[in-house]
């Protein structure tokens, strides 16, 4: 796959333009575009590409009718930390998982470490909050002097020392996500099993408010048609100023299927809904893209993987043909998403850190007997007129052993989503969304 390498230009180009909202969110809140380093903005398109990847990969193996949600930097910040205990051949296999080019993790710390320091500021109307923490079986393991200093220095983790076979190491592993998740993820561990040696954590809490919000007033019941054709009545919300927002219409040779929705019997146009939402200064966004009725969401992104990257930093990749929307109906979100990142990570060529690695970081060497036993996020998202709320909590656990379209962005079928930084392109979430009211 060709990397695509992004300056989000267009995406910096709308978010320097003065705001068109009443609300004035960005008065005293101007952005200051974030500034990468060559090799940063590499490692920002490899992390582009992998967040594609990890998602069809979730598609794949998981996909039935259910909604789906994973934050790619909390993977890599755990991914990250957990990589650097890890040398040689595995290091590489890993890096290449999650798309970088060669085993050197420099790069992706100094981009990691840039995140962490960068992120939390960007947007003063925003809270966003980001902490990483590594607990060690205090029995078993021996941090090193070299791998203490890259997470403290660079993940900016705490790191624990602790008794394993004691309950409340697990109370505590669990109570530090619940105190940085405001308490919606109480718990990422069920169990410490015998053998397990290390935990690797990353919280990511983010509140966005709509820099142009949504009126309560017009919320009301509409249906939302589902994949296999039969509807569900969801809380659809209405915002009917100008947004970033396209209706694309462009020809597709011999395409016959109508799988259900609209345009039924228009069977050589394929037409994509995409609106961009601003949050306060202009910093974070929501881009949700809806494919045509009759094409099915998996089958959509396993073909769009470079305009899907592209999109998202506001090229117009779809299509010559497109209207802007003037106004966006969109789904009220409450979802709460386990996924486990083992099987597609896998997929995607990692398959040592799961059945046997050497980590002289924390002291296991010739061996192979260290595993990566879990790595998985708990996600909660909540999508409502005022704004947005995510909770994002990720584990890693080692062990031993358009003409005629009416100018609106109606977002009645199933769509997928990024929530994301403008100059970074960083994406915080990503997922699909195919039934509004599943829980």
């Amino acid at each position: 796959m060709k990397k695509i390498l992004l300056t989000c230009g267009a995406a910096i180009a709308a978010i320097m333009l003065p705001a068109c909202s009443s609300d004035d969110t960005t008065k005293n809140n101007q952005l200051t575009p974030i500034e990468l380093s060559r090799a940063e903005i590499e490692v920002s398109a490899d992390i582009n590409d992998f967040s594609i990847n990890i998602l069809k990969a979730i598609v794949d193996q998981n996909f039935e009718d259910r909604n789906i949600a994973v934050s790619p930097l909390g993977a890599t910040m755990v991914a990250g930390m957990f990589g650097n205990a890890i040398a040689d051949e595995d290091l590489t296999e890993l890096t290449k998982a999650l798309g970088l080019e060669g085993n050197d993790l420099t790069a992706l710390n100094s981009f990691n470490s840039t995140m962490l320091s960068t992120l939390p500021s960007h947007d003063k109307s925003a809270i966003l909050k980001i902490a990483n923490a590594s607990w060690f079986d205090q029995n078993h393991v021996q941090v090193s002097d070299l791998y203490r200093t890259v997470l403290q220095d660079t993940y900016k983790s705490e790191i624990r020392l602790a008794d394993f076979n004691n309950s409340a190491t697990l109370t505590d592993i669990n109570a530090w996500v619940s105190d940085r998740t405001d308490k919606a993820i109480p718990k990422i561990l069920d169990k410490i099993e015998e053998g397990d040696r290390a935990v690797w954590l990353n919280a990511l809490y983010f509140k966005g408010i709509w820099k142009s919000r949504f009126d309560k007033s017009k919320t009301k019941k509409e249906n939302f048609i589902l994949e296999n054709g039969k509807t569900t009545e969801v809380d659809m919300m209405r915002e009917a100023k100008e947004v970033a927002g396209k209706l694309y219409r462009t020809p597709v040779e011999g395409y016959t299927g109508s799988l259900y929705g609209p345009d039924a019997d228009t069977k050589n146009i394929f037409t994509i809904t995409m609106a961009t939402l601003d949050y306060g200064n202009g910093a974070f966004a929501l881009t949700a893209i809806m494919p045509d009725a009759r094409i099915k969401i998996k089958d959509f992104i396993a073909e769009n993987h470079d305009k899907l990257i592209a999109a998202i930093a506001g090229e117009d990749v779809f299509g010559k043909n497109w209207n802007p929307a003037t106004d966006v109906i969109f789904p009220r979100l409450n979802l709460s998403i386990d996924t486990d990142l083992v099987n597609p990570m896998i997929a995607l060529g990692a398959k040592n850190i799961f059945t046997g690695v050497d980590m002289p970081g924390i002291g296991y060497n010739a061996n192979k007997s260290m595993i990566v036993s879990k790595f998985k996020q708990n996600i909660i998202l909540d999508l409502d007129e005022e704004g947005t709320k995510v909770k994002v909590a990720t584990a890693g656990k080692g062990s031993d052993l358009m003409s005629n379209l009416p100018e609106t962005a109606k977002f009645d079928h199933p769509f997928i989503y990024f929530i994301w930084e403008k100059t970074t392109c960083t994406i915080l979430l990503e997922g699909v969304v195919m039934n509004p009211n599943e829980k």
